[in-house]
């Protein structure tokens, strides 16, 4: 009886020595997970939609010694249906449109500091080998082979096939491509001539992603961050999981995943106005 109180001892003083792996700790259901958007990085430009190597060093260092983990865009879906729980402090890190830059400035940032991101591309904007751009006076994008040697800390989803335009729209404005009927060369299109189109473009960008690189993208950001029913049904109908809008707000639980928002991230901030600005938010 005796051996039996000194092993159970032991096993009770054993468990309290080991120490939690904060990677797989709980995760508030009750926190938003921070979602953050960027797209180019530029030298001495820092705005809204560009950002320097300098003050994105910043950024993703601060993040990283302020206990952030950078997540995938499948471990938040799987977060969201309850079949995963995230690391502690949870940061999705998210870049539109498929810029030379991504993989020239922000990659190595990544790779050094450990983060994980994924890339929204236009996928009829990548290019089969490094070279010029086929449109002209555009920011430089990047090429298959590239995107391809980014995959231990990139993963590639979709910004559409080619729909990253404003057309006017059937309720009146510009609207984004994919948002609804829209007038075509003049004329208003029908509903089933507007979703031929725009199931044809994201089955596209979807085909295309799986040949290069050998897997399907689960995750579409809608270009200019509008959406609407109609393309958010499409969006599911075509394969996507989830999907994701602007709203500058952290993802919850229960969250519609065809509409999840995303933080804009300026590039003048510093790491420490990123952190207060995500505390901000309740993340």
């Amino acid at each position: 009886m005796k051996r039996i109180v000194i092993f159970l001892v032991i096993v009770a003083f054993s468990i309290l020595l080991i120490k939690p792996n904060p990677i797989y700790g709980y995760q508030n259901e009750k926190i938003p997970v921070p979602v953050l958007m960027y797209h180019h990085l530029e030298n001495n430009v820092n705005n809204n939609t560009i950002i320097s190597p300098e003050n994105f060093e910043n950024q993703i260092k601060t993040l990283k010694e302020k206990g952030y983990n950078s997540i995938t865009a499948q471990e938040l879906y799987d977060y969201l249906n309850g079949k995963k729980k995230l690391p502690k402090n949870p940061v999705l890190i998210t870049f539109d449109d498929g810029y030379l830059s991504n993989y020239e400035k922000a990659y190595p940032i990544l790779k050094k500091y450990k983060m994980h991101a994924e890339i929204f591309v236009i996928t009829s904007h990548i290019l089969e080998k490094s070279g010029k751009n086929v449109r002209p006076n555009e920011i430089p994008k990047m090429n298959w082979d590239q995107l391809k040697e980014m995959k231990d800390y990139i993963t590639i989803q979709s910004h559409t096939w080619n729909s990253h335009s404003k057309l006017q729209s059937f309720s009146g404005g510009m609207k984004g491509a994919i948002y609804g009927r829209s007038y075509i060369k003049g004329n208003l299109e029908k509903q089933e001539e507007y979703e031929e189109r725009v199931k044809k473009d994201l089955l596209l960008s979807r085909k295309i992603i799986k040949e290069k690189l050998g897997y399907e993208p689960i995750a579409l950001s809608y270009p200019f961050g509008t959406n609407s029913e109609d393309a958010m049904r499409l969006a599911k109908d075509v394969g996507f999981k989830m999907a994701f809008v602007i709203k500058n707000k952290g993802v919850n639980m229960g969250d519609n995943v065809f509409a999840l928002s995303r933080i804009t991230v300026n590039g003048n901030e510093t790491g420490a106005e990123l952190i207060k600005k995500l505390k901000n938010d309740g993340t």
